[in-house]
């Protein structure tokens, strides 16, 4: 079996919609949902431009300030649990807490990888805002030096007052959805354990 957290692929991949629908449109001009997604897009910018984290020796230090900015704004308890579907149900309370911080862990490096590292050579659009009780939905749009433009969405929940990142939407295709496809994939044919082992080996190997 191929390594299923290799590359990501927009072709093929089984997206699951979640529940989310958004009836009410904000405009671009945004609220606090875009307010939230905008903050944390800057945010990441100021650590990947700061002077003092320049550098191949600093790279580990950007790092860590990129993972744990994005484990502040995204709930990866509840991501967790969307990625495994009916699995989660199954798992003891240990096993839940292990798997929530090896997903934190595998979704930081993709949404990095994907988006992240390449905000400073790219130009960010807030293109629209919509709201629907408690769940949001964010669009923007990242435009390269070339023009190519690549639409990224961000999900969102209103939770205690606050609104938290559930998801990203890359081209149209979840992170979240796309790995709920590739871990039921790996437990049908093998075994929770199995996932779990080839999530530690690829943290592993990214270290």
């Amino acid at each position: 079996m191929s390594d299923p957290f290799h590359r990501w692929r927009f072709v093929g991949i089984l997206v699951i919609c979640m529940g989310f629908t958004f009836p009410f449109l904000v405009g671009a001009g945004g609220g606090e949902p875009m307010d939230r997604v905008r903050d944390t897009l800057e945010s990441a910018l100021r650590i990947l431009n700061n002077p003092a984290l320049q550098g191949p020796e600093k790279k580990e230090a950007r790092r860590q300030e990129i993972r744990k900015l994005i484990a502040a704004r995204f709930t990866y308890p509840e991501m967790a649990a969307r990625s495994l579907d009916t699995h989660w149900a199954k798992l003891t309370a240990v096993q839940r807490r292990e798997f929530v911080d090896l997903f934190g862990e595998l979704f930081e490096r993709s949404y990095s990888r994907l988006v992240l590292n390449s905000l400073p050579d790219q130009k960010i659009m807030y293109t629209g805002e919509s709201v629907n009780g408690k769940r949001a939905l964010v669009n923007t749009i990242l435009v390269d030096k070339r023009g190519d433009r690549l639409p990224v969405d961000y999900q969102l929940q209103l939770r205690n007052g606050r609104w938290e990142l559930l998801d990203v939407v890359i081209d149209g295709v979840s992170i979240v959805a796309n790995y709920q496809s590739q871990f039921n994939k790996i437990i049908r044919t093998s075994s929770y354990e199995e996932l779990v082992k080839k999530m530690r080996l690829k943290r592993e190997e990214e270290e």
